[in-house]
């Protein structure tokens, strides 16, 4: 196994995925944002099974030390739910919970293949949330490619001339003042944020003017949000979700690439703060009806997001 690993560590050269498919077993299923819950179960398990690891995956966002979170995770979500299983509602009927899921995307291709690594020689295969129990079924890995992605939204953006933004999971930005959060959609902050990461990671460099040049060639042009607040663990977090429509009126193809490819990242490793805990989900879809969407092979609406099936 250690073998397998060191050489999927190598061909993914930086990222990977790990998607968590589970089958629940015991105790009423929850329901709602789970984010939080999920992250502290996903921690648990990694702590059994190499307590270095877990201190590494602990750690936070520190702009002095140029340092941020080396994963973002999608939260537990179950298998046809018509919602994404981010609904608020706070229990769900066993019958339509048996199967269910969360994902784990790592910045870091050797920490990923480390945990993964890690997790498989541990005995322990049942995780807790809010009192349910959850049984491991498998773990799918699979590569994290945000040129890939980029490319597949260029498509739906010369398609449709413009591009919907869905925030499937309560999402804020952070400004530098810190007294508060930023609950409506923010270009800009979203655009700086992808930017600033890729520029850690040196995968690639796209410069504040230019991210500034971008935005002020973009519009929303619809918009359909509502304010979101998680209570968990003794504190508030204000946050949105929701809709909105990007357009732009002339983008040359550089522009365009590099737009593409900020969303891309978005959809991969989500936006805004805490992304470690599930905040900030975002998927892209084509800016037309959802009729036409299939027309463009890309399956699931159109959807853009790391998410795959197995």
């Amino acid at each position: 196994m250690r073998t397998g690993v060191a050489r999927l560590a190598h061909e993914t050269r930086q990222m990977i995925s790990l998607r968590f498919n589970l089958v629940h077993v015991g105790g009423v299923a929850p329901a709602g944002f789970l984010g939080l819950q999920t992250r502290a179960a996903f921690l648990r398990w990694v702590k059994e099974a190499d307590p270095s690891l877990s201190a590494l995956l602990h750690g936070a966002y520190d702009a002095a030390r140029r340092r941020r979170s080396v994963y973002s995770l999608r939260p537990l979500s179950y298998l046809g739910s018509s919602s994404g299983g981010y609904s608020e509602s706070r229990q769900l009927e066993p019958s339509k919970t048996a199967k269910a899921w969360f994902e784990v995307n790592f910045r870091s291709g050797q920490v990923g293949t480390t945990a993964l690594a890690a997790l498989l020689k541990t005995e322990r295969r049942d995780l807790e949330l809010l009192g349910a129990k959850f049984q491991l079924d498998s773990i799918g890995v699979r590569e994290v490619d945000p040129e890939g992605e980029a490319k597949k939204i260029e498509k739906y953006a010369s398609a449709s001339g413009a591009l919907d933004l869905r925030f499937k999971t309560p999402t804020f930005f952070s400004t530098s003042s810190g007294r508060f959060k930023v609950i409506v959609p923010n270009l800009l902050l979203m655009f700086m944020n992808a930017a600033n990461d890729m520029h850690i990671l040196n995968y690639r460099s796209v410069p504040r003017k230019i991210v500034l040049d971008l935005r002020r060639s973009l519009g929303m042009t619809g918009i359909d949000i509502r304010s979101q607040l998680v209570r968990a663990e003794g504190k508030l977090y204000p946050g949105f979700t929701g809709w909105t429509r990007l357009g732009w009126r002339e983008l040359d193809d550089e522009s365009m690439r590099t737009l593409c490819l900020l969303l891309a990242w978005s959809t991969i490793f989500n936006t805004g703060g805490g992304r470690s805990a599930g905040f900030g989900v975002v998927a892209v879809y084509p800016g037309f009806r959802r009729e036409r969407i299939r027309s463009l092979g890309g399956g699931d609406e159109g959807r853009v997001t790391s998410q795959s099936g197995l």
